[in-house]
């Protein structure tokens, strides 16, 4: 069985050029390990830690859903809630998510996720990275504290992955951050000290030229998977053999159960006349193993946080059919 990162490959690899850049790069950096291997890379929080453990951190993930600006009258409203702002209209993250600290599970970061396409935009990128900061700040109002408790402001990261930088920027990696100098007299920080000022974070990947030594690492692994022109089994040859994210995977049990439910459908449905659990597979004329891949293949996207209109688009089904498969099988 191929995992959810092969088939995003496959799905988003179309010969030598990908049919849409922006949203095949959002398809690809959904994958909660593609992002666990980012931030054992880039943030400093995840630096010591296994990218199997920051996956089982990373929570509340929504894909090109959340709107930067918000202005409208204080509501509580969780992590996918669209809405409007009054003043500076309607902005969306790219990708959007929380993940607790290994130091300190009780601790939360709230990170935003940008894939950059157009590096010379008519403005310095990194003040409307900072303004993106600014806002996940502001926007934890009536979401995360209330009132005067700004004690509970959590930390912010906006990661910017720019695919086409200007020259003098590639094949780098630069984290802005607040810090504090002494105008007059000296005083060392405690970690609590650190913690209360150290709320905003942007770093910025720069991809390059995959033909240069200082293309390695996260930048190479990033370079393969959303900037190479290379067909897909060598991006899956990449990504696996030098980064360990797995293309291939044994069903787990959950699938297996699923499958097993599946077949008693099939069984009791040759005696009643209609199989309920796979009355879409039937209908739509498809076999019962390629059914199985399907559902399988949907489920492991709806895990991975991908939104049920774009897992619809890929299963070339309606996205009636595509919830009713997720709700009898998760």
């Amino acid at each position: 069985m191929q995992t959810y990162e092969a088939d995003v490959i496959d799905l988003t690899n179309n010969g030598d050029i990908l049919p849409d850049l922006d949203s095949c790069c959002k398809k690809i950096m959904s994958s909660k390990l593609i992002i666990a291997k980012l931030l054992q890379a880039v943030v400093p929080e995840y630096l010591d830690s296994e990218a199997d453990d920051i996956v089982d951190m990373i929570s509340n993930v929504s894909v090109s859903e959340t709107p930067v600006d918000s202005d409208i009258l204080p509501v509580i409203q969780g992590e996918s809630t669209e809405d409007m702002s009054v003043m500076e209209g309607k902005r969306i993250y790219d990708i959007k998510f929380t993940a607790r600290t290994p130091q300190n599970r009780q601790i939360a970061l709230i990170i935003n996720l940008e894939i950059q396409n157009n590096f010379n935009a008519g403005y310095p990128l990194i003040k409307r990275a900072e303004y993106y900061c600014a806002r996940l700040i502001s926007g934890q109002l009536n979401t995360v504290f209330t009132g005067s408790h700004y004690e509970k402001i959590e930390k912010v990261y906006s990661i910017w992955i720019c695919t086409s930088p200007d020259e003098k920027h590639k094949n780098t990696i630069s984290h802005y951050k607040m810090n504090r100098y002494d105008l007059a007299g000296k005083y060392i920080d405690t970690q609590q000290d650190i913690l209360d000022y150290d709320l905003m974070n942007v770093i910025m990947v720069c991809l390059g030229d995959s033909d240069t030594k200082e293309c390695r690492g996260i930048i190479r692994m990033l370079h393969s998977l959303l900037v190479a022109r290379i067909p897909a089994a060598e991006k899956k040859r990449i990504v696996h053999e030098e980064y360990g994210i797995p293309m291939n995977k044994e069903i787990d049990k959950e699938v297996d159960d699923m499958c097993n439910i599946s077949s008693l459908y099939i069984n009791r449905g040759r005696a009643e006349g209609r199989a309920e659990g796979i009355e879409i597979g039937v209908e739509k004329g498809i076999g019962i193993g390629e059914f199985r891949e399907k559902v399988k293949m949907i489920v492991e996207m709806f895990r991975n946080s991908i939104p049920v209109t774009t897992i619809a688009n890929i299963a070339h089904l309606s996205v009636e059919e595509t919830e009713k498969i997720i709700h009898e099988n998760t």
